[in-house]
């Protein structure tokens, strides 16, 4: 069998007993347990516990005929049915897994942690971005200082993203940015809900305020950085500053 096959069918879940199993018994018309222990090389204190695990999935059938059972790979098609299934089970864990994560949140105690961690790479931004965004309450405020990293194609599809979940949970998304900034955000940014004002000068770097994070972005397309500090009093901190930036701009 080839190896494609094998890669396969371990990426849907099976192990490698039960690959093995499968594609011996694919060979087979229907056949007893010899036959498979010889072709899996499966040693037989294994196979029954393989076989019935491949039973369980729908993958093999099996009938009994003068005592003896005979095994049978059932149709190819099976292998579609059962992603579905696991689809199908996939989808009721997402259904119930906010509320897990929450009440796994809780067993971590009263006291505020203050940690420090970097994301590097753009899978690592969005990583390191949806578990700040996933902080924020329902119905509380996203706060960024641009300083002019927004026209970047990857960046423009992700914080159009972004903005989806957080209307989704009645987030507000604030931003200030240099005037220089104002055409592009009043073109894109504006009309998928960001709430900017605008100033004469730039900042440091760019800085976002989600939740318990304060983060800072270091833009390099090749391998962008970005430092996710938790920390309530520089939260606090940020937040205030913004606030104040905000009412003065």
């Amino acid at each position: 069998m080839g190896g494609k096959i094998e890669s396969v069918l371990r990426k849907l879940g099976l192990s490698e007993g039960e690959v093995k199993v499968y594609l011996a018994l694919v060979e087979f018309d229907s056949v007893t347990v010899g036959p498979i222990i010889r072709k899996s090389r499966v040693s037989s204190s294994k196979v029954y516990d393989i076989l019935d695990k491949l039973i369980q999935k729908c993958l093999v059938k099996y009938s009994i005929r003068e005592k003896t059972k005979y095994f049978q790979a059932a149709q190819p098609v099976s292998l579609r049915d059962y992603v579905e299934s696991k689809e199908d089970e996939l989808t009721g864990i997402k259904s119930d897994l906010n509320e897990v994560i929450d009440k796994i949140k809780g067993l971590g105690g009263g006291l505020e942690k203050e940690e420090a961690r970097i994301y590097k790479g753009y899978k690592g931004i969005r990583t390191g971005m949806f578990e700040a965004v996933g902080s924020i309450p329902a119905g509380g405020e996203y706060y960024f200082f641009s300083t002019g990293y927004g026209g970047d194609p990857y960046l423009k599809q992700f914080f159009r993203n972004l903005a989806e979940e957080l209307r989704k949970r009645k987030i507000k998304i604030r931003g200030l940015a240099n005037v220089k900034e104002k055409k592009l955000f009043r073109i894109y940014y504006e009309k998928i809900g960001y709430n900017m004002k605008y100033v004469g000068f730039s900042w440091p770097s760019d800085i976002t305020i989600a939740g318990k994070y304060l983060i800072i972005f270091v833009w390099d397309k090749k391998e962008p950085v970005i430092y996710m500090i938790q920390s309530k009093p520089l939260v606090e901190s940020y937040s205030s500053f913004f606030k104040e930036m905000w009412n003065k701009s």
